[in-house]
C-alpha cells in the first residue's frame, strides 16, 4: 500500500516525539520507531490550534542544534477517499459509495474541554445519554501515537451540529480520544451503522498507521 506524502509539521505548533538524543534520524520507511520515541507531547498554541503545518520547509531543531523536518505519516484504507482538511481537521476522509461515511483526526489546545465532557458530547451526537466520570474512567482503551486513548462506540441518530439541522437514524459513531493537559486528539468516524461496522479494521489499520515522524519530509510506500 502507498503511503501519501507527509505533512510537515513545526516544532512549536505540532504534535511532537520527545526523542531521547540528538542523532539523526534514520530514512522514514527504514527502522519502526522506539516505545521512547514514541512518546510525545502536544505544545499549545491558540494562534493555529494545533494545526500541523504543511510547508514542506519548515523544519524543528533537535537537542544536538541539528534542523530536522517533522511529520504525521499515516495510510490510508483502501476505499478511503482523503479530502481536504479544515480549520478544525487535520485529516479528513470519506468513504462508502456516495461518501457517506467520514473519518477525521483533529486537536484541540489546552485540556479540549477534558475527556469526559468530549465522550459525551460525542454521545450526545448520537442521542445517547451521559456517561459518568467513572464510567467514562471504564471505557476500553486502544493505543494512539503510542499512548493509550479512550474508545468511545455508540449507536443512534447521529446529528452533526455544527448549524446543521439534520438528523441521520441509524448511524454509528466510533473513535478515539486521547486528552491530555497539553491538548486532545481526536480520531473520529461516523457513517451508516452497517458501513461503519464494515470499515472497522481499516479504522483499526488507519490509527495503527499514524506516527510522527522527525528524520525527513519524503513520501514512500509499504
Amino acid at each position: 500500500m502507498t503511503r501519501p506524502p507527509v505533512l510537515s509539521v513545526s516544532l512549536p505548533l505540532a504534535l511532537l516525539l520527545v526523542s531521547c538524543g540528538g542523532e539523526d534520524t534514520p530514512g522514514l520507511y527504514e527502522r519502526s520507531l522506539s516505545p521512547s520515541e514514541k512518546n510525545f507531547r502536544l505544545v499549545e498554541s491558540s494562534m493555529d490550534r494545533f494545526r500541523y503545518s504543511t510547508k514542506a520547509s519548515e523544519e524543528t531543531t533537535t537537542e544536538s542544534g541539528g534542523a530536522a523536518a517533522a511529520a504525521l505519516v499515516y495510510d490510508t484504507p483502501a476505499g478511503w477517499t482523503e479530502k481536504p482538511g479544515s480549520l478544525m481537521r487535520d485529516l479528513n476522509f470519506t468513504f462508502g459509495p456516495n461518501g457517506e461515511g467520514e473519518c477525521y483526526i483533529a486537536r484541540l489546545p489546552g485540556a479540549g474541554g477534558g475527556l469526559a465532557a468530549n465522550v459525551n458530547r460525542w454521545r450526545s451526537q448520537m442521542g445517547a445519554s451521559a456517561l459518568t466520570e467513572e464510567e467514562v474512567a471504564a471505557l476500553p482503551t486502544r493505543p494512539l501515537f503510542g499512548q493509550p486513548a479512550r474508545f468511545v462506540s455508540v449507536d443512534g441518530t447521529f446529528s452533526p451540529g455544527m448549524g446543521s439541522d439534520q438528523t441521520f437514524p441509524n448511524h454509528r459513531l466510533m473513535g478515539l480520544i486521547l486528552a491530555s493537559d497539553a491538548g486532545a486528539v481526536f480520531v473520529k468516524m461516523t457513517g451508516p451503522k452497517d458501513l461503519v461496522d464494515q470499515n472497522s479494521a481499516a479504522f483499526d489499520q488507519f490509527v495503527s498507521s499514524l506516527d510522527v515522524n522527525t528524520g525527513g519530509s519524503g513520501s514512500g510506500s509499504n
